[in-house]
């Protein structure tokens, strides 16, 4: 694991290089598993737009050398949908290619459940991001079988690390 990471709230100053590793991992990730024409919607100006309406101080970045290496965003309280009880969400995860399997991801998520006000936290993933889902198994947010119908007719599974929830449908965690 590499150490060289650092984990800073987003301030405005950083609002569009944030974007621009926002729309770049959005491609990395998304290219050849969801429509392309889904993941040609997420452009740097389109998440520059979306990152000017979150609230910054819900925004972790990982940084490396000062770049922006990977974030995480987090709600306060889960969006309609979420079945977990009494949960925050986590809503976006990212990493660079480049930055993958150096424990950036796992930096972010221990930086932010110490951030997030509820020791239940949920997300969604699509259901064909299988390596997202084993990283979250491995982290310790399991399944708890959700499935939802997202855009262009993708599927997300929902996670939680609230072991009473995804042992209720998947057995013991």
């Amino acid at each position: 694991m590499n150490t060289d990471v650092t984990i800073e709230r987003l301030t405005p100053s950083r609002f569009e290089e944030k974007a621009q590793v926002h729309a770049l991992t959005w491609r990395q990730t998304y290219s050849g598993m969801l429509p392309d024409d889904f993941v040609n919607k997420i452009t740097p100006e389109f998440a520059l737009a979306v990152t000017r309406r979150h609230d910054p101080d819900l925004t972790l970045l990982a940084l490396r050398d000062d770049a922006i290496i990977g974030f995480l965003e987090y709600l306060p309280e889960s969006r309609d949908g979420i079945l977990t009880p009494d949960a925050s969400e986590i809503g976006a995860l990212y990493v660079l290619d480049q930055a993958k399997h150096q424990g950036v991801g796992r930096a972010l998520i221990e930086a932010a459940l110490k951030q997030i006000p509820k020791p239940r936290v949920a997300l969604s993933v699509f259901l064909d991001n299988t390596n997202a889902i084993g990283f979250y198994e491995h982290m310790g947010i399991h399944s708890t079988g959700h499935i939802t119908h997202e855009d262009e007719g993708t599927l997300a599974l929902e996670m939680t690390n609230a072991p009473e929830v995804a042992e209720s449908a998947n057995g013991p965690a």
